[in-house]
């Protein structure tokens, strides 16, 4: 096995516990492959070395891989375990001590949605609570409370109000205790007990911790940033006071918060429970090129909850070109595509990661329009999915169709949902199919007596509402129309009230803003888009041979391709922006990881889709790696994360070193490379945010000259002469930096004569100051 000496060190490590940071794509799995081969040759068993993997492909990979580098040795390779496959064996074990019950294993998710939904149901009406139809619609978020319950070993109300989850979701609580009452009377398990259960089962009984504990010499746990509580708590009881555990991930890559992951465990939490261990770094990514590191290292540099390490590009990776595309008509996917396939390549070799599926709309109607194929992993396609079925049903109300599907009935009753019970949504619904035009009469037939009013005055206000589309004029274009609908029922304030996450929320509304982006570019009367969505629907075939991916940045973790699409890219988009100030710092650095996945998995050619933003050009221009929200905002920005990335000095300093290392000469005085369509040229190689740039040409030992700073007259927004923030530049949601009070976020500029902003700093609390006295860095 060929190794760098960074993996060298690793691999050879005689003391005691180590943390390994690495960077995206930085040869992980050969170098602990490596380090379980030396182990055996240094003479420890085989039996008292463990490997743990968070997933079953992982591990798979990981074996098959350690497997094929231990044949010529004959030596026989050690456990290789899941945490899940490892709580399953205690659980065993512990059943046969008497310490747990005997308890049959589910593990089809239909399974634990159906008891979460019983037991939501019981919540509901224990409390009189006739809002039973909340169960769909916040199950997702039901069920995400239930895993990250059993990722900790606190009780729910604790980790209800550390979440400061609504308090319309209290119910949760209540629901979480009767479904781990049912759990208990089946006498059934779940894929999350595997671990939570004998965890606490070690907390309560210091004997079993005990005879858990000092099995084997040498722990080896892969993707630690992933890590959460109870899974910690494992490690630490396998661990004993014997073992030697070395762990490695990258804080930058910690984007599974939802799952009980935090980035503490890797910067903080290893060190305090494993005392004293040797510190190392893999630096070298082997996937792509000096301009891919140099704009990832520029975006993550703005996070605090990490350590301090560059990526670099290993020498002779392949350049990895970076190209911004604006978000226009016809859509540039298109365009991309097909060029990519005009340079021999296959649709298969590229991948579109969307931050929220909402992002996927525009992708696959273009897509269908153009008989490009596509398939999308993770979520229902954009004909299928609820919000865009309920928008399309309303349009054949207004145009008087006299067939519905009992599917774009149900979508059309719940999104806006009526807050009827379940049973008597779903008879409504077929009263509906049979007559559509009576839709608004047979509404009023649910209000009765016993009806709470609040829930009478919505009812009434719905068969208004469809009573008032069904008589708009029927040649109205469907943009105008799906318009109207949104307003008269109330759909977006319905979103943002009853989604269990902002993410949530927002995923849903940007799904119906993009359905109606679509409808105003064909700018079809309701009839005639009917008649559009039916052909695109039919023409859609499920792709058999090479296609387009679409999904997420969270299934795409671990992965990657020649050739990716970020699209979507719109401030408030991407990233979120949550709607209280004192969690927006913690939001930023989350999402601010997120980016930088997505940016990761890209080989040869990553491309950006953004809105038109003139600022970010001028920005980019100067070389600048700050993001200065708007006062105004009326026009959509680009993803401040574009901004953070400096894409053009990333892509121009790229273009040198690549130009510099394929130079026979090498020379020290050696001249910026012309630029390219996509970096322009200028006369010499400076930036206002020059420092990562410099940092990253000493790491990789680079004989170019290091980056300058701006002349005088080199303007960049964002700063003063001295190089601080002036009042006229802070604005609310801008994050700053001062040198006592460290990082906050701009929450008001209450006198802009005066000079004076209010900042919320984080664990310090709101300051009002005076601009010109302290010295903010916009961050």
């Amino acid at each position: 096995m060929n190794l760098t000496q960074e993996q060298q060190l690793i691999v050879a490590h005689a003391g005691g516990h180590a943390k390994v940071s690495a960077v995206a794509g930085s040869g992980k799995t050969s170098t602990m492959v490596a380090r379980v081969r030396h182990l055996l040759k240094q003479g420890v068993p085989a039996h008292r070395i463990m490997v743990l993997m968070f997933n079953r492909s992982a591990r798979d990979a990981f074996s098959a891989n350690l497997t094929a580098v231990l044949k010529p040795t004959g030596l026989a390779p050690p456990e290789v375990r899941t945490f899940h496959s490892l709580g399953l064996r205690l659980i065993q074990s512990f059943c046969k001590r008497g310490a747990l019950p005997v308890r049959t294993l589910l593990t089809a998710d239909y399974q634990v949605d159906l008891l979460a939904k019983e037991a939501v149901k019981q919540a509901m009406e224990q409390d009189d609570d006739s809002r039973d139809w909340l169960a769909k619609d916040a199950m997702e978020g039901f069920l995400t409370f239930i895993d990250l319950v059993k990722a900790n070993t606190r009780p729910p109300t604790s980790l209800f109000d550390e979440l400061g989850l609504d308090d319309s979701l209290t119910y949760f609580i209540k629901a979480f205790e009767i479904f781990e009452q049912i759990r208990t009377e089946r006498r059934v398990r779940f894929y999350a007990d595997l671990i939570h259960e004998p965890v606490m089962a070690i907390l309560a009984d210091t004997a079993l911790a005990q005879w858990v504990g000092n099995h084997v010499d040498h722990i080896i746990v892969d993707e630690y940033q992933d890590i959460n509580e109870v899974q910690q708590q494992l490690l630490k009881a396998i661990a004993g006071s014997q073992a030697k555990v070395m762990v490695v991930g990258d804080v930058d890559q910690c984007i599974y918060e939802w799952r009980g992951a935090r980035p503490e465990y890797i910067n903080e939490r290893f060190q305090h429970d494993f005392a004293n261990p040797a510190n190392f770094t893999l630096s070298y990514t082997f996937r792509f090129g000096h301009q891919l590191s140099l704009a990832a290292n520029y975006l993550i540099h703005h996070n605090h909850q990490r350590d301090r390490k560059l990526c670099r590009s290993f020498p002779g990776n392949s350049k990895t070109q970076l190209d911004c595309q604006i978000d226009d008509t016809p859509h540039p996917i298109l365009s991309i595509l097909i060029d990519w396939q005009n340079q021999g390549r296959s649709l298969s070799e590229a991948a579109a990661l969307v931050r929220m599926f909402a992002m996927s709309v525009p992708l696959e109607l273009a897509l269908m329009e153009a008989a490009i194929p596509y398939h999308l992993l993770g979520h229902e396609r954009v004909f299928e999915c609820p919000e865009i079925m309920a928008l399309t049903g309303f349009l054949k109300l207004c145009h008087g169709g006299a067939q519905f599907s009992l599917e774009i009935i149900t979508a059309m009753l719940s999104n806006p949902h009526l807050g009827l019970k379940r049973v008597h949504l779903e008879a409504l619904a077929r009263d509906i199919a049979h007559a559509p035009h009576q839709a608004p009469e047979l509404i009023l037939t649910q209000v009765n007596r016993d009806t709470p009013p609040f829930i009478k005055r919505q009812i009434e206000e719905r068969a208004v509402a469809w009573k008032e589309i069904q008589q708009l004029p029927a040649k109205t274009k469907a943009h105008e129309l799906l318009s109207v609908i949104i307003n008269k029922t109330g759909l977006f304030d319905f979103y943002h009230s009853f989604s269990s996450r902002l993410s949530q929320a927002e995923n849903r509304i940007k799904t119906c803003q993009a359905y109606v982006s679509f409808a105003q570019r064909v700018n079809l009367p309701i009839a005639n888009f009917l008649d559009h969505i039916d052909h695109l629907q039919q023409r859609y075939t499920k792709p058999d041979g090479e296609s387009l991916l679409i999904t997420s940045i969270h299934r795409a973790k671990g992965l990657e391709w020649p050739l990716v699409i970020l699209p979507g890219l719109t401030d408030g988009s991407f990233p979120i922006l949550d709607d209280t100030l004192e969690s927006m710092l913690t939001n930023f650095e989350d999402e601010r990881r997120l980016f930088y996945v997505a940016m990761t998995r890209a080989r040869e050619r990553l491309i950006f889709i953004h809105p038109h933003d003139q600022k970010l050009l001028q920005q980019q221009q100067a070389g600048a790696s700050r993001f200065i929200p708007p006062i105004d905002n009326t026009a959509p920005l680009a993803s401040r994360f574009l901004y953070e990335s400096n894409l053009r000095l990333s892509g121009r300093l790229g273009d040198a070193i690549d130009a510099d290392l394929s130079s026979p000469t090498n020379h020290k005085d050696m001249e910026i490379p012309p630029a390219t369509p996509q970096h322009p040229p200028s006369s010499q190689l400076s930036a206002v945010d020059y420092k990562v740039a410099n940092a990253y040409l000493a790491a990789i030992d680079s004989p170019l000259p290091r980056v300058k700073g701006p002349t005088r007259d080199k303007k960049v927004t964002g700063a003063g002469k001295d190089g601080f923030l002036k009042i006229e530049e802070l604005a609310e949601g801008l994050m700053v930096h001062h040198q006592t009070f460290g990082t906050g976020v701009v929450t008001a500029v209450p006198n802009r004569r005066q000079g004076k902003v209010k900042i919320l700093f984080e664990g310090v609390g709101s300051k009002v100051l005076i601009a010109d006295m302290a010295k903010l860095v916009g961050l």
